[in-house]
């Protein structure tokens, strides 16, 4: 039986949340959360290649196991990171999977050389790092859970430069977004 237009709308609503949820757990650093948005056996193929979300995957050739490990490994070298979501088509593949494509826009301020967590390829000073690309995801419905069961990182494009940060200090400190649980959201819920 085909899903009704209502059976999709929903679908649909509980399909971008899942995206969200992905953008959310990358940038506040939160590992449940990640490894949320993915059905047991997912793959990933975005900068690494092998299982979305398995914490018993055995590292090899010096790449973790799994993409929550690697993506955890690489944004550690940033200080702070930014994903912003834009068009996002959702279409079904029958009742219970789906195809979607997902643009975003990436910011990265990467730790310069001399910060104990700089990646390899560090620059002297802070960088912006930026990335434009689209998630195109694969999704299943299980158990009543939509989720990821597999997804390819396409890069459009990518921007480096030296970070401009003029008045971002005179904030409230509160309100500067920081990885969990010290950002004010996980603070407010009581995470």
């Amino acid at each position: 039986m085909a899903m009704d237009d209502l059976q999709q709308l929903l679908a649909k609503q509980a399909i971008t949340e899942v995206i969200v949820r992905y953008a959310r757990a990358i940038d506040r650093m939160d590992e449940a959360l990640l490894r949320s948005v993915f059905h047991p056996g997912s793959r990933h193929r975005h900068f690494y290649e092998g299982p979305s979300s398995d914490p018993d995957a055995p590292a090899s050739a010096g790449q973790p196991g799994d993409f929550v490990a690697f993506a955890f490994d690489v944004l550690g070298t940033a200080t702070r990171t930014h994903h912003q979501l834009g068009n996002t088509l959702i279409e079904f593949d029958g009742d219970h999977s789906a195809r979607s494509e997902t643009y975003f826009t990436a910011f990265h301020r990467l730790r310069p050389v001399g910060d104990p967590l700089a990646g390899a390829a560090a620059f002297d000073t802070e960088m912006d790092y930026f990335v434009g690309g689209r998630y195109l995801d694969e999704f299943a419905l299980r158990d009543g859970e939509w989720r990821i069961v597999s997804r390819t990182g396409m890069t459009d494009w990518t921007r480096m430069e030296p970070p401009a940060s003029q008045g971002f200090y005179d904030i409230d400190p509160e309100t500067i977004g920081r990885r969990a649980p010290e950002d004010l959201l996980y603070c407010q819920r009581g995470d």
